[in-house]
């Protein structure tokens, strides 16, 4: 069986990269197509230049519908849903995988949503990570309950030997110089308002703990929302920023001089960054929405209800006083439960049921 991922992230997605490899170790040919985002005609130039596939495999959906201004918006997602259809009629079967609801710190784009119905219709299938997902994604999109028959929950892989993880506790303290005693909270990733971090820094500052640190790592989203995150920083010398990008290499410098990874999104779909910390052995702190309820419990996290004006800092406080190193025990041992040869094994069914294929 031959698949081809839309779009080609597998230099930059470890999801991809980790998917692909499990895959093709059952058998299947995947591909991927680098330069076909920027064509005319990126879906059919991509099959043109890597053949055609028995499923093409669509992950996300911003670069076929995104062009700054909303009429360029308008003709490439009317040329991509034309483009799908033309696919599907060739023979080939169409799998999307809604990772989001719509793209991130903005509104709820009419346009964004109109394709991504458009795309639950014309789809052989769609997976979702997990059963909260199912339904609020076919609420958001307005879809009719005899669409969820057409949607799979495959859960988020973990990312267990996907990057290096090598330095100890005490070698990744010394390098960012933190203490080797005292609690340390980290976030560790894109630093963009939707995650939380004004509030994450907020809630950190009214902790008693004179010994706690947080550490904030990451590329922000633009200049002006990196002033606002360094001026919240700066009342409070316990708060240690480290903004800019985050080699693939380096996760685990910030990964294993925490304690416990924070993760207090505003809107959270599914789990991958919750999976990460728990493939590094990592407590998470997160309120409770989304796929969080199907991937850790009290074991391993510290959930808070988001509604809470104080949850946050609620939390923060629980985690202060946890026994946090058990529960990062806890949390390696669940991220085994969600290993790529399962999902790769989910993924290879759905696609055998799409194509009426045995092999």
């Amino acid at each position: 069986m031959k698949v081809l991922f839309l779009p080609d992230y597998t230099a930059a997605n470890a999801y991809q990269r980790e998917l692909a490899d499990a895959l093709q170790s059952r058998g299947v040919t995947v591909t991927a197509d680098p330069t076909g985002r920027r064509r005319l005609l990126p879906v059919l130039g991509a099959i043109r230049r890597q053949g055609r596939p028995d499923v093409l495999h669509i992950h996300w959906t911003e670069p076929y519908i995104s062009g700054g201004r909303a009429d360029v918006s308008r003709v490439k997602a009317t040329r991509t849903l034309a483009e799908l259809r033309l696919v599907r009629r060739a023979g080939t079967r169409i799998v999307w995988t809604a990772h989001d609801l719509s793209r991130h710190d903005r509104a709820v784009d009419p346009l964004e949503m109109g394709f991504n119905a458009a795309l639950l219709r014309l789809c052989d299938a769609a997976i979702v990570h997990c059963e909260a997902a199912r339904s609020t994604l076919l609420e958001a999109l307005a879809a009719p309950a005899s669409s969820g028959a057409k949607i799979t929950v495959i859960p988020h892989g973990n990312y267990v030997g996907a990057y290096e993880n090598r330095i100890s506790r005490a070698e990744a303290r010394d390098r960012l110089g933190l203490p080797q005693d005292g609690r340390v909270f980290a976030f560790v990733g894109w630093v963009r308002p939707y995650k939380g971090i004004g509030e994450l820094i907020e809630a950190f500052r009214s902790l008693p703990d004179t010994g706690a640190r947080l550490v904030v790592a990451g590329r922000p989203v633009d200049d002006a929302f990196a002033t606002e995150i360094s001026q919240l920083a700066a009342a409070d010398p316990r708060v240690l920023l480290r903004l800019g990008f985050v080699p693939d290499n380096d996760l685990q410098l910030y990964l294993n001089a925490a304690d416990a990874v924070a993760l207090p999104y505003r809107e959270i779909f599914t789990s991958g960054s919750v999976l990460l910390a728990l493939s590094f052995g990592r407590a998470v702190i997160a309120p409770r929405r989304g796929c969080l309820g199907d991937v850790v419990d009290d074991t391993d996290a510290i959930l808070y209800d988001a509604a809470e004006p104080d949850g946050l800092s609620q939390a923060l406080r629980r985690a202060a006083a946890a026994d946090l190193a058990a529960m990062g025990t806890n949390a390696r041992a669940r991220a085994d439960d969600f290993g790529w040869g399962h999902i790769a094994d989910l993924t290879l069914d759905l696609y055998r049921r799409v194509t009426g294929s045995s092999r």
